[in-house]
């Protein structure tokens, strides 16, 4: 009865050292020191000590700040979030979620007169990163460095009238979508659709490299993009019928038949096939923020109206 107790005891206390955080191995504390002693009364392993009370009542005392695997394997304390050997890593790999948009020169979202087919609706406009791949170069003392890496951006720029965008002209230009009583025509979607490829160019200070959860981040520096495909895409209520597209006059300039409810027009719609972008992440532990706000226009030169994206969201997994 006694030997199952011992035996039950220590597979508790392996499992309470594995599932307890603890400090990575840049942060031990020499002062404290423990061998693995087994007696007759008490079993101690550093950090964990298995103290029988009588025949049949087991006491195990955790110390969770100075534990530490009796045979010298691997400190699984901050697993998953742990930088071997303290080693910088900075916060570029994972996935982004977060909402876009872009601002004039003036860096206000008032386009005046004649420019109302570039109101967005905010709230819909959601964009994504995935960043696959991440490179981390130390600079000073692992807390701080440089990172770059590869990565996958896509943002939706959802409009809030009935415009249609026409893409194939000398410069941009657009059409409000109305039927044939003159009412402005239902859309479920109205969209702009643009993906990148990107390629960051950061530079981060962290306060803590040995142990992610227990850290303070700070991330600056650029990310250069290159557009790989655009589109329009809208979903109408109703379709098989016959709409027409009119200038900010009113005057009907072309017609077109809905066969079906969604309409997806791919074209670069005069987009820059390149963006450079200023960025800062900021976080702590689980958390990172970022935002973003581009320096180069998001229309090539003379071929569509000045503006400026920019991104803010969070990141919900990063490695």
């Amino acid at each position: 009865m006694k030997k199952g107790q011992v035996l039950l005891s220590i597979a508790l206390a392996v499992v309470m050292i594995f599932i307890l955080p603890g400090k990575s191995k840049g942060q031990e504390d020499e002062q404290h020191k423990h061998k693995c002693t087994h007696d007759k009364s008490e079993i101690i392993v550093t950090g964990v000590k298995i103290q029988h009370e009588g025949d049949d009542s087991v006491v195990i005392y955790i110390n969770k700040k100075d534990y530490k695997h009796c045979y010298g394997g691997t400190n699984w304390g901050t697993f998953p979030f742990y930088c071997k050997k303290g080693k910088y890593n900075g916060h570029w790999g994972g996935i982004d979620f977060g909402w876009n948009g872009y601002v004039n020169k003036d860096l206000n979202m008032d386009f005046g007169p004649g420019y109302q087919y570039l109101n967005t609706n905010t709230a819909r406009s959601l964009m994504i990163n995935i960043n696959p791949l991440e490179l981390n170069v130390n600079i000073a003392r692992n807390k701080f460095g440089f990172t770059s890496g590869l990565g996958f951006s896509m943002h939706n720029y959802y409009f809030s009238g009935s415009c249609t965008w026409i893409g194939d002209s000398t410069s941009l230009v657009a059409y409000n979508t109305i039927n044939d009583k003159g009412n402005n025509v239902g859309m479920k979607v109205n969209k702009l659709f643009v993906s990148y490829i990107t390629l960051p160019l950061l530079f981060e200070y962290q306060t803590n490299p040995g142990h992610r959860l227990n850290s303070f981040h700070f991330t600056f520096g650029v990310i250069g993009g290159l557009r790989l495909q655009s589109y329009q895409k809208q979903r109408l209520y109703q379709w098989q019928d016959t709409y027409y597209l009119t200038d900010a006059k009113g005057i009907k300039v072309a017609s077109f038949y809905a066969d079906n409810a969604v309409i997806r027009n791919h074209g670069p719609y005069h987009l820059n096939p390149f963006k450079l972008d200023a960025t800062v992440r900021i976080g702590w532990s689980y958390l990172n923020l970022f935002a973003t706000c581009s320096v180069t226009p998001m229309f090539q030169k003379n071929q569509g109206p000045e503006l400026y994206p920019w991104t803010i969201g969070i990141t919900l997994l990063g490695w």
